[in-house]
């Protein structure tokens, strides 16, 4: 039987990827829905869609609220204003210092600004009851794809682009490094390009099961069959800890939106600068 605090059986089922989508004490199976098990769309793929879906509909009425506080010659409110100190932040205090010469170009400005928006509204999702309470950022591949299909190929892509092809790999060892010690460090190097958004990967995935983890755990103590007694001595603990965590579990949520755009910014201003 599910949990109605959980919204599932088991206290760790929100954390896999899988065909289930729980609503509370109901199930309903994505492959059951035409056309579903064809695409892939399990229940990470689910959150992803909700999280881009919810992004997209901030941004349009976000950009809806600037245009009509342009035409009216003040400065923009609620939404519009929350999401522009957002954005300058990401632009200002990340871009800035860490890709001098570029942060103010469109494209990366689109880049780290969908990498920032699309984490935090993940995470946040995860946070939230089922049908929702997934958290997309917990799953591996969901992270590879940011960090190997997104920030990998920006840094070689960018890089390329910006020095040559082979400029760019040759520049990757630094200047007046002896030649009986250039090809070991160009070696080391070229793995240290790739080892980048490993790293991010890892970190961002990490995190976000590790706190879902810990949430599980002490809602199964609210739901366990345990005598009166019992009960009495455990569910308050198990409440306030669920509580803290989960306020902590927010903030987190920010932290590693913050965390893994500020790294990437780094790795792509490196792969930019003519100085590395």
């Amino acid at each position: 039987m599910n949990s109605i605090v959980l919204g599932s059986s088991d206290p760790f089922q929100h954390t896999w990827n899988s065909w289930q989508v729980h609503l509370y004490r109901w199930d309903f199976n994505l492959q059951a829905i035409p056309g579903f098990e064809m695409l892939g769309i399990t229940n990470g793929v689910f959150a992803m869609l909700a999280a881009a879906t919810l992004l997209l509909f901030v941004g349009m009425r976000a950009g809806s609220e600037a245009r009509a506080a342009a035409a009216e010659g003040r400065m923009p409110r609620g939404l519009a204003h929350v999401m522009e100190v957002f954005v300058q932040f990401i632009r200002d205090d990340m871009m800035k210092p860490n890709m001098p010469h570029h942060y103010a170009r469109p494209g990366f400005i689109s880049i780290f600004c969908t990498f920032f928006f699309f984490i935090l509204f993940c995470n946040l999702l995860g946070l939230m009851p089922q049908p929702f309470g997934y958290t997309a950022t917990g799953n591996w591949w969901v992270t590879a794809g940011l960090a190997w299909g997104g920030t990998l190929m920006i840094m070689i892509g960018g890089g390329m682009k910006e020095k040559g092809p082979i400029g760019f790999w040759t520049g990757l060892v630094p200047h007046g490094v002896p030649g009986a010690l250039w090809p070991l460090l160009f070696a080391i190097e070229v793995v240290g390009v790739f080892v980048k958004p490993f790293a991010l990967m890892i970190r961002l995935a990490a995190n976000m099961t590790a706190g879902h983890i810990i949430l599980a755990v002490l809602a199964s103590f609210l739901t366990a069959g345990l005598s009166f007694g019992a009960k009495l001595a455990v569910w308050p603990a198990a409440g306030f800890g669920l509580f803290a965590i989960t306020a902590f579990e927010i903030v987190i949520a920010f932290i590693q939106a913050y965390i893994f755009t500020i790294l990437s910014c780094v790795f792509v201003g490196q792969s930019l600068s003519h100085e590395h």
